[in-house]
């Protein structure tokens, strides 16, 4: 019997019903959880919480934070129905004998590994020996005095020539007028044999000085030169360590065929791929299913555990896989599976975009939820080529601000350079003014007030974005509650900065309103629809220089 896979899982539901598998496995970059998910991860977390050990883990102190779990719910080969179960990264104790394990144990390999890490190790403490040599600190700290009391030398050598040469104006001055022609020229001739020798003497001084000191910056440079040369050997074989790593990674497919990390990502040898890659719990559950000879039915991942202080975070709550690290590994993964499309690929077939406003200076569209601002990577539809095909005499930089695919609302663009460039510099100066309308799925504290989160991206898991208050953009957003119903609360938002997100981040995140938006993917819970709707905007004209305001109400 196979310990990692758990059956008997499912709710009790009325005599002659039961849960259905679907047609086709999860997306798993934009999905709602299956039944048999949700019924699957109900189970494990009930098994978390009865496992003082692992639930400590999760929960316990202030450094913990929890972590990304998933379930995969499978076929056997009998046909029985069960789920997989796994966490991302790693746990400081040991894996739960019912949780499958890591696409490659990398310490296990005691061979290589073991060997490589402890030529680091070595490598490392000869390089903090050199550092800490006698004779090396000695030189260094030689070379540093030297060159601070060089400096001041010779910052007092050109202080004195200076001083030396005004004296000899003077002088000249005071012998022009007291001297006749034939003495002053004689005179004038040795003023200048001193000034010709004081220079000489200091370039002969300056020179043997700075002799000196390049004799001690190449025994210095000596030092450095073996420091160097151990840091790169280091680096080359710290790069060819991890290299063996990620070919220890041999991710499968449905179809049997094997991938390695560096097959999966094209820029592999430019730039080493995030950390903690194939580590997450997709990955493993997928490839422990493979192995196995097991059928892949719906997965989801969700979060378990303290929520994180930068990202966005709830407990229970499902997530989308991440982009960085999953989106090239399931990709080959799931090569030879029956997957749900990718729902974005065709949300805006069909749509309408409604203009609201077109004069010969600007269009003023009131974009749909289901619509992107520009065109994607995969997918072309967007406000922007559509105002293009309806514009082909529009010129230079039409766009001059953006809202997000699932945020719906009033869209600027201009028609030519100069509508651009005055509206664009309001935009920058922040003096248009902006209110988003949006529903948040849960009661919020307080009537009003101001929310100040640094925000940047997270680059592991595109487009999501996170509070980092080291190196964070400002973002700031005034809120204001209109009206509280059925457990939600609709608000006003005043965004004064644009950053990417910043409404959705600010609501979501603990220390902003603690309460996602509803129908927000990526820091809340799926719905119909995301509601946030940029309701209305007013800026100055380009060219009347009167303000114009546009207003639209949202359809929740």
């Amino acid at each position: 019997m196979d310990p990692c896979f758990t059956t008997n899982f499912l709710p009790h539901l009325p005599d002659g019903e039961a849960l259905q598998p679907p047609d086709a496995f999860t997306y798993p970059f934009f999905y709602t959880p299956h039944p048999l998910v949700v019924a699957a991860a109900e189970h494990l977390q009930q098994r978390l919480q009865s496992d003082a050990t692992l639930c400590e883990e999760l929960l316990g102190g202030d450094a913990v934070a929890g972590k990304m779990l998933g379930v995969l719910v499978v076929k056997d080969s009998q046909g029985a129905l069960g789920y997989l179960s796994a966490y991302s990264g790693k746990l400081n104790g040991p894996r739960p004998e019912w949780m499958v394990p890591a696409v490659a144990d990398i310490h296990a390999a005691h061979t290589e590994y073991k060997l490589g890490e402890a030529q680091l190790n070595d490598m490392t403490e000869a390089i903090e020996a050199l550092k800490r040599d006698p004779e090396f600190v000695r030189w260094k700290a030689l070379l540093k005095d030297e060159e601070i009391r060089v400096e001041e030398v010779l910052s007092d050598g050109r202080g004195q020539l200076k001083q030396e040469k005004l004296d000899r104006k003077q002088r000249r001055e005071t012998a022009k007028a007291s001297l006749d022609a034939e003495a002053f020229e004689v005179f004038n001739a040795e003023l200048t044999s001193e000034s010709i020798t004081t220079q000489l003497q200091f370039k002969k001084f300056a020179f043997h000085q700075k002799e000196e000191l390049e004799k001690l910056r190449e025994e210095v440079e000596g030092w450095q030169m073996k420091l160097d040369q151990l840091k790169k050997d280091r680096r080359a074989k710290s790069n060819a360590l991890q290299a063996w790593i990620f070919s220890q990674y041999q991710f499968l497919n449905a179809r049997g065929e094997r991938k390695d990390i560096k097959d999966l990502f094209p820029d592999f040898e430019t730039q080493q791929p995030p950390s903690g890659v194939g580590e997450c719990s997709a990955p493993k559950l997928l490839q422990y299913a493979y192995l196995q000879g097991y059928e892949p039915l719906c997965m989801g991942e969700f979060w378990w555990g303290k929520e994180p202080k930068n990202e966005v975070r709830k407990q229970g709550l499902f997530y989308p896989s991440c982009n960085s690290r999953c989106r090239p590994i399931l990709g080959h993964m799931l090569e030879g599976v029956a997957v749900e499309p990718n729902p974005l690929l065709s949300w805006s077939d069909g749509a309408e975009l409604p203009i609201i406003y077109d004069d010969k200076d600007l269009v003023v569209v009131n974009k749909p939820e289901v619509m992107l601002s520009v065109p994607g990577k995969d997918i072309e539809d967007s406000a922007l080529t559509r105002i293009k095909a309806l514009y082909p005499e529009a010129t230079g930089s039409v766009l001059l601000h953006r809202l997000d695919m699932s945020t719906s609302g009033i869209l600027v663009f201009a028609k030519n350079p100069q509508a651009h460039k005055f509206v664009q510099k309001q935009f920058i100066k922040r003096t248009l003014k902006k209110q988003y309308i949006a529903v948040l799925d849960g009661i919020v504290e307080g009537d009003e007030g101001t929310i100040e989160l640094p925000l940047r991206p997270d680059y592991y898991d595109l487009p999501r974005q996170m509070v980092c208050h080291e190196h964070g953009k400002p973002a700031t957003t005034h809120w204001k509650v209109l009206e509280r119903n059925n457990g939600k609360t609709r608000l006003a938002l005043f965004p004064v900065t644009g950053r990417t997100h910043q409404l959705r981040v600010h609501c979501a995140h603990p220390d902003g309103l603690h309460t996602p938006i509803f129908g927000d993917e990526l820091y809340g819970v799926p719905a119909n629809r995301l509601h946030l709707h940029a309701a209305s905007i007013s800026f100055i004209h380009p060219t009347t220089k009167e303000e114009i305001s546009f207003e639209v109400p949202p359809n929740f």
